[in-house]
């Protein structure tokens, strides 16, 4: 009797689309009188921001305006709460907490300082390097060891004890005991993090690089304090995201806000160096394993 261990070819659904260019990503919307956003990202892990001097910046072509934490629109915070992951995919949950210059307070290099909004992408990245920013630098914790002696070890939550483990060790024959580590790791996808977005009649719509429409969509709603029927993220395609695109990041919130404040349709994709800073990272770990065996 034979058996197939593969089993029976299936037909991709969004495969075709892909391979012939056919398929429209979160930047593949050109509208009218859209802008393009561009950031400009902190070079310190840890301080404040002292002074932002933007006035050369606004005087180049194309430019309409430029955010930052003294002039950006207030936004509500969304609750931090913890959650199942089956609910987080549903919730109203973002992997950064803090909102986008909120404040003056820097947390990690590459956090966004402020951001260009432009007529064209050249216009708005062009401007973006002309802003500069003046820190008031503090130390930063910038690895795990520093982390640990600083912070100390935080509760995960995941502990289960079962018998006496630590007995059962002792008198075993023989043992394994070893300490294993992962670096940090970033997801960094094909298709860079992109929002396109914009307003009609009090009604937000945005074309996301996201793996979680209904999350991205109640965040959004509960920080513009709208109701979720006012909101409508779509995704009908993503370059993958390997778990970097399950909540959304705060350059989404940014373009969302900036087509509000210009009345226009407007577009931010990260560039690739902030694929590696700005939308997260998987941690460093160090894990310690035992095992005990008598045969």
């Amino acid at each position: 009797m034979s058996e197939n261990i593969i089993g029976v070819p299936q037909r991709r659904i969004d495969g075709g689309k892909k391979v012939s260019g056919q398929a429209r990503y979160a930047a593949d919307h050109p509208m009218g009188k859209m802008l393009y956003a561009y950031g400009v990202y902190s070079t310190i892990a840890n301080g404040r921001v002292v002074a932002i001097k933007d006035q050369q910046a606004k005087a180049m072509p194309g430019v309409v305006d430029i955010f930052h934490h003294d002039n950006f629109p207030s936004l509500h915070r969304t609750p931090n709460t913890k959650l199942s992951f089956a609910k987080m995919l549903s919730a109203s949950k973002a992997d950064e907490h803090r909102l986008p210059f909120e404040d003056d307070r820097v947390y990690y290099p590459g956090q966004f300082v402020a951001l260009v909004v432009a007529e064209s992408f050249e216009q708005a990245r062009a401007a973006a390097y002309r802003v500069t920013v003046d820190y008031d630098e503090r130390p930063a914790v910038k690895d795990l060891d520093e982390g640990m002696r600083v912070n100390g070890a935080r509760d995960g939550g995941a502990g289960h004890n079962r018998g006496n483990p630590d007995s059962a060790f002792d008198g075993a024959k023989v043992k394994v005991d070893q300490t294993y580590t992962t670096p940090v790791e970033v997801h960094n996808p094909m298709e860079m993090h992109a929002s396109t977005a914009w307003w009609q009649d009090g009604k937000l719509f945005v074309y996301e690089s996201t793996q979680g429409v209904v999350n991205h969509r109640n965040l959004l709603a509960n920080v513009f304090d709208l109701s979720p029927d006012r909101v409508e993220v779509r995704a009908p395609f993503i370059g993958s995201g390997f778990g970097g695109k399950l909540w959304p990041w705060p350059h989404s919130v940014a373009a969302c806000a900036a087509a509000k404040v210009t009345g226009r349709p407007v577009q931010l994709v990260l560039p690739r160096a902030q694929m590696f800073t700005t939308v997260g990272h998987r941690p460093e770990t160090r894990q310690r394993l035992r095992l005990a065996t008598d045969a």
